[in-house]
């Protein structure tokens, strides 16, 4: 039955989805951080084509160029031609590789905001029983994940088989192009293949993160006794509240008792309230008000 305390029908306290957040279990979505990345190098590469045609260019016409090869046989030579095939490489990934990391950062960022946490680096028992192991592989939650993998390469394959069948014509005639012309329509492409694959994948991630985020809420919730047991362990245990808030109104009763006395005047309204003023002409310049209450405080104020 649903209403068994066993049973875990109750959303997540506020102080549980701390804790979870604090140990680093968060919603998140690994696809839609990859498709946010792909997109991110796909946009560098289509906002940087010309630079990377021109570059790519001269760094394969470098590789290929007979002279060049020729002098390989020469040290000088050969240091020369592999620095300059280091830096341009660098000069070329380096920009991708920035704003890909850029795009991982806010990826994350828009999923579960700013979070510094090395819980999930700290080494756990768990993670080391095999049984638990072979259950997630082999579970229901295993085939499930390596059936939507699966899916997912699928589909991949399939938006990169047809823009390679879209571009037939195009792949064919490389070969009788020049260097240059062969690096910009291949740069042009790829650029476009990834820019489909990664609008793919940002729509299955999208759906990806909508379900990870339900599962962990479904994964944080609690039976009715944690429930009650978090409430108490966040604001005290009611049997000591009470007890506090009696000790509170008897030495609120003590201060009455020894205050009330000192009073000149008892002022009430007449039942629910009562205050008691003490004023003395020739040393005080303003009536003080040494105890007051509502209810059972004014009448104890009345009788005293």
């Amino acid at each position: 039955m649903a209403d068994d305390l066993g049973e875990r029908t109750e959303e997540a306290t506020p102080r549980r989805l701390r804790e979870a957040r604090a140990d680093g279990r968060v919603a998140r979505s690994n696809d839609l951080t990859a498709a946010i990345a792909l997109l991110g190098g796909s946009f560098v590469l289509w906002a940087m084509s010309g630079t990377f045609i021109e570059q790519g260019g001269l760094f394969l016409q470098r590789l290929i160029d007979l002279d060049a090869l020729g002098g390989m046989l020469d040290p000088a030579a050969a240091w020369q031609t592999l620095a300059y095939i280091g830096s341009s490489a660098v000069w070329l990934v380096l920009p991708v590789l920035l704003l890909m990391l850029l795009a991982v950062a806010g990826a994350q960022l828009l999923q579960f905001g700013m979070l510094f946490t090395f819980k999930p680096l700290e080494p756990q028992v768990q993670r080391l029983d095999p049984i638990k192991g072979l259950q997630r592989i082999f579970g229901l939650a295993g085939v499930v994940r390596v059936s939507l993998d699966s899916l997912k390469v699928i589909i991949v394959l399939a938006v990169a088989s047809l823009t390679a069948w879209q571009y037939g014509p195009d792949i064919l005639a490389l070969p009788s192009m020049d260097m240059l012309s062969i690096v910009s329509a291949t740069g042009w492409m790829l650029a476009d293949l990834c820019l489909r694959i990664g609008a793919v994948l940002l729509l299955l991630g999208v759906l990806d993160f909508l379900y990870q985020r339900w599962k962990h809420r479904k994964d944080l919730k609690m039976t009715r006794q944690q429930v009650k047991d978090d409430m108490k362990d966040a604001e005290g245990d009611p049997g000591h509240k009470r007890r506090r808030m009696r000790m509170m109104q008897q030495l609120a009763m003590q201060r009455i008792a020894s205050s009330v006395p000192t009073a000149d005047v008892v002022v009430t309204n007449p039942e629910h309230l009562s205050v008691a003023i003490r004023y003395d002409a020739a040393t005080m310049a303003a009536p003080v008000v040494v105890a007051k209450g509502a209810d059972l405080v004014a009448f104890r104020i009345r009788q005293l």
